[in-house]
Protein backbone atom coordinates (compact mmCIF):
# COMPACT_ATOMS: atom_id res chain seq x y z
CA UNK A 1 0.00 0.00 0.00
CA UNK A 2 3.34 2.33 -0.34
CA UNK A 3 3.00 5.15 -2.94
CA UNK A 4 5.25 5.21 -5.65
CA UNK A 5 7.22 8.10 -4.14
CA UNK A 6 7.37 5.62 -0.80
CA UNK A 7 8.07 2.86 -3.02
CA UNK A 8 11.18 4.56 -4.88
CA UNK A 9 12.97 6.17 -1.83
CA UNK A 10 12.61 2.64 -0.76
CA UNK A 11 14.40 1.04 -3.96
CA UNK A 12 16.87 4.04 -3.64
CA UNK A 13 17.80 3.50 -0.15
CA UNK A 14 18.32 -0.33 -0.48
CA UNK A 15 20.61 0.27 -3.36
CA UNK A 16 22.26 2.92 -1.61
CA UNK A 17 22.88 0.21 1.03
CA UNK A 18 23.97 -2.41 -1.05
CA UNK A 19 26.41 -0.53 -2.79
CA UNK A 20 27.63 0.78 0.32
CA UNK A 21 27.81 -2.83 1.75
CA UNK A 22 30.00 -3.36 -1.44
CA UNK A 23 32.29 -0.93 -0.96
CA UNK A 24 33.04 -0.96 2.88
CA UNK A 25 31.49 -4.92 3.66
CA UNK A 26 31.31 -5.63 7.35
CA UNK A 27 32.19 -2.21 9.07
CA UNK A 28 29.53 -0.76 7.30
CA UNK A 29 26.69 -3.64 8.68
CA UNK A 30 29.00 -2.47 12.19
CA UNK A 31 27.30 0.73 12.24
CA UNK A 32 23.99 0.55 11.66
CA UNK A 33 21.36 0.43 14.49
CA UNK A 34 17.74 -0.05 13.40
CA UNK A 35 14.67 0.38 15.80
CA UNK A 36 10.55 -0.45 16.27
CA UNK A 37 7.68 0.72 18.04
CA UNK A 38 4.87 -0.87 18.94
CA UNK A 39 2.01 -0.76 21.30
CA UNK A 40 2.30 -3.90 23.69
CA UNK A 41 -0.40 -5.70 25.61
CA UNK A 42 0.07 -5.32 29.32
CA UNK A 43 -1.55 -8.83 31.14
CA UNK A 44 -1.22 -10.05 34.22
CA UNK A 45 -2.90 -13.48 34.21
CA UNK A 46 -3.73 -15.14 37.00
CA UNK A 47 -3.10 -18.64 37.49
CA UNK A 48 -5.13 -21.65 37.93
CA UNK A 49 -3.80 -22.14 41.44
CA UNK A 50 -4.40 -18.28 42.18
CA UNK A 51 -8.33 -18.48 41.03
CA UNK A 52 -8.63 -21.64 43.33
CA UNK A 53 -10.62 -21.34 46.42
CA UNK A 54 -12.02 -23.61 49.20
CA UNK A 55 -15.97 -24.00 48.94
CA UNK A 56 -18.60 -26.09 49.93
CA UNK A 57 -20.06 -28.40 47.21
CA UNK A 58 -23.42 -26.64 47.35
CA UNK A 59 -21.59 -23.09 46.92
CA UNK A 60 -22.61 -21.70 43.90
CA UNK A 61 -19.69 -21.19 41.50
CA UNK A 62 -17.90 -18.10 41.69
CA UNK A 63 -17.80 -16.13 38.35
CA UNK A 64 -15.16 -14.93 36.22
CA UNK A 65 -14.56 -12.42 34.57
CA UNK A 66 -12.56 -11.84 31.47
CA UNK A 67 -9.77 -9.21 31.89
CA UNK A 68 -9.79 -6.79 29.33
CA UNK A 69 -6.10 -5.84 27.87
CA UNK A 70 -6.88 -2.80 26.22
CA UNK A 71 -6.29 -0.40 28.72
CA UNK A 72 -2.79 -1.91 29.67
CA UNK A 73 -1.31 -0.90 26.66
CA UNK A 74 1.90 0.38 26.40
CA UNK A 75 4.58 1.73 24.06
CA UNK A 76 7.62 -0.16 23.65
CA UNK A 77 10.09 0.96 21.41
CA UNK A 78 13.20 -1.11 21.08
CA UNK A 79 17.22 -0.80 19.22
CA UNK A 80 19.24 -3.74 17.70
CA UNK A 81 22.31 -3.63 15.85
CA UNK A 82 24.28 -6.76 14.75
CA UNK A 83 26.14 -7.82 17.94
CA UNK A 84 22.08 -7.23 19.89
CA UNK A 85 19.73 -4.81 21.73
CA UNK A 86 21.52 -1.87 23.00
CA UNK A 87 18.15 0.06 24.48
CA UNK A 88 14.74 -1.31 25.14
CA UNK A 89 12.55 1.64 26.64
CA UNK A 90 9.05 2.06 27.42
CA UNK A 91 6.87 5.00 27.45
CA UNK A 92 4.91 5.89 30.85
CA UNK A 93 1.24 4.22 30.19
CA UNK A 94 -1.16 7.40 28.26
CA UNK A 95 1.57 9.04 26.80
CA UNK A 96 2.14 8.90 23.14
CA UNK A 97 5.24 9.07 20.73
CA UNK A 98 5.99 12.29 18.96
CA UNK A 99 9.19 14.14 18.35
CA UNK A 100 10.70 15.67 21.56
CA UNK A 101 9.46 12.54 23.09
CA UNK A 102 11.56 10.60 20.33
CA UNK A 103 14.65 12.98 20.74
CA UNK A 104 14.92 11.63 24.29
CA UNK A 105 14.87 8.12 23.35
CA UNK A 106 17.43 8.91 20.91
CA UNK A 107 19.90 10.73 23.44
CA UNK A 108 19.35 7.15 25.50
CA UNK A 109 20.00 5.57 22.73
CA UNK A 110 23.46 7.27 22.08
CA UNK A 111 23.83 6.82 25.72
CA UNK A 112 23.38 3.11 25.13
CA UNK A 113 25.78 2.83 22.77
CA UNK A 114 28.02 4.70 24.44
CA UNK A 115 28.37 2.31 27.25
CA UNK A 116 27.68 -0.51 25.66
CA UNK A 117 29.44 -0.49 21.99
CA UNK A 118 32.59 0.96 22.71
CA UNK A 119 33.81 2.67 19.44
CA UNK A 120 31.21 2.82 17.37
CA UNK A 121 30.00 6.42 18.42
CA UNK A 122 33.99 7.36 16.49
CA UNK A 123 32.69 5.26 13.61
CA UNK A 124 29.39 6.67 12.91
CA UNK A 125 26.12 5.49 13.14
CA UNK A 126 23.99 5.10 10.13
CA UNK A 127 19.61 4.90 11.63
CA UNK A 128 17.44 3.12 10.02
CA UNK A 129 13.76 4.25 10.82
CA UNK A 130 10.31 4.30 8.93
CA UNK A 131 8.74 8.03 7.93
CA UNK A 132 6.89 8.26 10.71
CA UNK A 133 5.93 11.85 11.68
CA UNK A 134 8.39 11.66 14.64
CA UNK A 135 11.01 10.32 12.91
CA UNK A 136 11.04 12.91 9.87
CA UNK A 137 10.37 15.78 12.33
CA UNK A 138 12.79 18.62 12.30
CA UNK A 139 13.48 18.61 15.87
CA UNK A 140 14.61 14.92 15.35
CA UNK A 141 16.96 15.47 12.02
CA UNK A 142 19.05 18.26 14.07
CA UNK A 143 19.67 15.66 16.64
CA UNK A 144 20.91 13.30 14.15
CA UNK A 145 22.83 15.83 12.26
CA UNK A 146 24.25 17.34 15.78
CA UNK A 147 24.95 13.62 16.93
CA UNK A 148 27.16 13.12 13.56
CA UNK A 149 25.07 10.36 12.64
CA UNK A 150 23.22 9.61 9.25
Amino acid sequence: MLTEEHKSKTKASASDFLTRYSVEGDNFLSRVVTGEERWVLHAIPESKQQSMEWRYTSSPTKTKFKQTTSTRKIMYTGFWDRKGVPLVDFLPQGSTINAGVYCDTLQKLRRAIQNKRRGMLRQGVVTIHDNARPHTAAAMQNLITTFGWE
